[in-house]
């Protein structure tokens, strides 16, 4: 049995992840953060100000929450460090690197219970959630390079601040804005990787899960994610989604845009 973790790290030049920021993010956040002021101004009102009290109370409430939330996160999952997990911690080091992002990022392997990774931000802290399926399946897959372009995925959000607290809101809410800092996300992700395979085969993993990976006929997915692309009615199917549709994401991947 081979236990040996193998080398994920790509190599290359650095990065300005907002060359890569989708066309149209600064208009939706700018709708985003009007429309948290009217609600937030409407709300004050019909509460008659008590709206406004919670506001003021919520940092510590907050903190609260944050706290509690970094303790169950280091309770339960294992901190990639430079004895634990190495390659994966070599990565996330590189890829900071490469991005000029000098804040602190701790990432953890967790249980299969959230979706797939995940970077969350609780006070100065980010935090990267991989979760041991993803990771499996990357390896299991034949493309450990894709475990890559996931974990640079996760940086890119951190990068483009996409996971602070007001601005998690603002894409949960307004869920245009959720979809273009996905494909931000992945183009930074895929310059990192310098590969279209390797995002190719990170989003597949995500799209049918990796115990059924290696019996995808990719070329079949590919003509499927065109037809997807061409169909008028993918973007109305996409509405109610803070994601894209993960074969317009792949359909993305493979024109380069």
């Amino acid at each position: 049995m081979n236990n040996t973790f193998p080398a994920i790290t790509v190599e290359g030049g650095r990065i300005d992840a907002r060359h890569y920021i989708e066309k149209g993010t600064g208009g939706a956040v700018f709708g985003a953060f009007f429309l948290a002021i009217i609600g937030s101004l409407f709300g004050i009102l019909v509460s008659y100000g008590i709206l406004l009290i919670v506001l003021l109370f919520y940092p510590m409430f907050a903190w609260y929450l944050r706290k509690k939330a970094t303790a169950l996160i280091h309770g339960s999952g294992v901190h990639v460090s430079e004895d634990q997990f190495p390659e994966i911690n070599r990565c996330v080091a590189d890829f900071k690197a490469r991005l000029d992002l000098r804040k602190d990022v701790d990432v953890y392997v967790v249980e299969d219970n959230v979706t797939n990774a995940l970077a969350v931000k609780y006070g100065k802290k980010n935090v990267v959630l991989l979760t041991d399926d993803l990771i499996h399946g990357c390896l299991a897959s034949g493309h450990p390079e894709a475990l890559a372009f996931v974990i640079g995925h996760e940086l890119a959000h951190i990068s483009l601040n996409h996971n602070g607290v007001f601005r998690s809101w603002m894409s949960q809410h307004m869920k245009k804005l959720g979809r273009l800092d996905e494909y931000s996300a992945d183009s930074v992700a895929t310059a990192l990787v310098g590969d279209k395979a390797a995002a190719f085969h990170g989003l597949l993993l995500l799209t049918v899960g990796y115990a059924l990976l290696a019996y995808v006929n990719s070329e079949s997915i590919v003509r499927q994610a065109q037809e997807v692309a061409a169909n008028k009615y993918s973007k109305k199917a996409e509405r109610g989604l803070t994601h894209p549709l993960l074969l317009n994401r792949l359909q993305r991947i493979l024109k380069g845009n």
